[in-house]
């Protein structure tokens, strides 16, 4: 909010602030901050966001002020002669943040970008999501949601509060003074973010554009251009080749700053998504990330063997968001300048959802994933996409190019190389060329850096499931052809009407 003038650092009344990421009820803390403290507590002299976080520190400690804000963030707050410091990351580490040491730990260092601490630091880790840190008591935890206490019983909420958490999430997320997109997947999640964001959009008198990417013919490129349609959007896409995509790697892992297989992967389509968004100079995109990890949505899901089991694995993943779905979202897109906001993991979207029942995420015969969320736009969005079988971002966009892509891998990879892989990287170790190759091009830009890396045990999201699932393996998903059926239409899952399956 107000770039032009919101310069960083801000440098206000003795103390500075430099922060990454939005905060979308700064207005209201500034509120509070002149009912509660006077109207000097909040006289800032630019309409920044970021203005709001020297004061409400120094009104309300480093746990009040984290715990006021609503938004996406990761900042350094330095008051008076410099020995107050305040580091914090938001609740489930949207924005990136990083930590390192140097001469013996007698300096520390903070970075958006791990690059940045490359040859400068003794060690570098993540700085943990939904953390602060201050010189007196290092990390403290100040994200405590009700939903992940011991013995929380998912029953404190219902898809309609849900809903109307979201829509509220939506509406805040539209803030902007340099125009907004949408990331259109093809997929239920963002066909839903923007069945909320249409009418708010014609409210506002600004168009409503579109963006995706994939293959020619892709269940992804279909999908949203139906959804576009429907919505009335002007649309953008992107459609690159396997080759492209190979070609693409170093540049992506560069960025990415990870070498995890399914990330890498992931994040190919992501890096031309946020390159085609750039190109038509849009600055911020909203998308459907994190629905998932919220209602169950993958395809391993449907192994889950009771409602507890269920519910812990949801919470195993959401808890590793910040190494995978946020870290994919957010280094793609802001490689060309586009920030990307998440209205589903807004903390009270959270909550509403880890509250529901989780019997009613179970996936049945006749009950397919994501049941509970699809049900709650039956009538608004447009059935075939709506009730749309799962396609993860690797699959959705094309359904033989991470074969082709693993081929090229192995091309370029030797028997000698991958033979001696553990020896090269005795670090989690790749499984395979195709992973030995992202290795070889995380250690050229991050030399001994390998351990500050967080990888899914197993190599895949199902891999660390309390339950077997033959569907998703390191390699991918097993079966891409359940993602469409035989006329080349993408397949719909059973659709849930009168309690019957149809």
């Amino acid at each position: 909010m107000d770039p032009e003038h919101g310069v960083q650092p801000l440098e206000r009344g003795g103390g500075a602030a430099v922060a990454n990421g939005e905060l979308y009820n700064f207005r209201d803390v500034f509120v509070r901050l002149v009912r509660e403290y006077g109207p000097k507590a909040a006289a800032v002299p630019t309409g920044s966001d970021c203005e709001v976080l020297l004061p409400a520190w120094r009104a309300l400690g480093a746990d009040g002020l984290c715990n006021a804000l609503n938004g996406m963030f990761a900042f350094v707050l330095q008051d008076g002669d410099g020995a107050n410091v305040l580091a914090a990351r938001d609740h489930c580490g949207i924005k990136p943040l990083y930590i390192g040491r140097s001469h013996g730990g007698a300096a520390t260092w903070f970075a958006s970008e791990l690059k940045s601490l490359v040859g400068v630091c003794d060690e570098a880790h993540e700085f943990p999501p939904g953390y602060y840190w201050t010189p007196e008591g290092d990390l403290q935890r100040w994200y405590l949601p009700q939903w992940d206490a011991p013995g929380f019983v998912p029953s404190t909420s219902t898809p309609a509060a849900f809903r109307v958490a979201l829509e509220a999430a939506v509406k805040a997320q539209l803030m902007s003074d340099v125009g907004i997109g949408l990331l259109l997947s093809g997929g239920v999640d963002s066909a839903i973010i923007g069945e909320i964001m249409a009418p708010l959009m014609r409210e506002a008198d600004e168009p409503l554009r579109s963006f995706t990417v994939g293959q020619p013919g892709s269940p992804d490129i279909l999908a949203a251009r139906k959804i576009s349609e429907h919505l009335g959007s002007e649309h953008h896409e992107y459609l690159f080749t396997s080759q492209e995509a190979f070609e693409a790697l170093e540049t992506v892992v560069y960025h990415l700053e990870t070498y995890e297989p399914e990330l890498v992967r992931s994040a190919v389509p992501n890096f031309f998504l946020a390159k085609l968004v750039a190109s038509h100079g849009c600055k911020t995109v909203l998308t459907g990330e994190g629905s998932d990890e919220l209602t169950a949505g993958y395809l391993y899901f449907q192994d889950a063997p009771s409602p507890t089991a269920l519910f812990t694995e949801l919470k195993r993943i959401f808890w590793h968001l910040h190494n995978v779905n946020n870290q994919r979202s957010d280094r793609m897109s802001m490689a060309h300048g586009v920030e990307a906001r998440v209205p589903f993991l807004c903390p009270d979207v959270v909550a509403a959802a880890m509250g529901i029942d989780a019997q009613d995420k179970m996936i049945t015969p006749d009950r397919p994933e994501k049941a509970m969320l699809r049900e709650l736009f039956e009538g608004e969005v447009p059935s075939e996409v709506l009730w749309r079988t799962k396609a993860m971002q690797c699959e959705g966009v094309g359904k033989t190019w991470v074969a082709e892509l693993q081929a090229l891998c192995s091309e370029v990879v030797s028997d000698e190389d991958f033979a001696a892989a553990a020896e090269h990287f005795p670090v989690n170790p790749p499984q395979s060329k195709e992973e030995y190759l992202y290795r070889k091009f995380f250690n050229k830009h991050f030399p001994r850096l390998d351990a500050s890396t967080q990888v899914w045990e197993g190599g895949c999201r199902a891999g660390g499931a309390a339950w077997k699932s033959g569907a998703y393996t390191r390699a991918g998903l097993v079966d891409t052809s359940q993602l469409m059926s035989d006329d080349g239409v993408f397949r719909a899952a059973p659709r849930v009407v009168a309690g019957a399956a149809a």
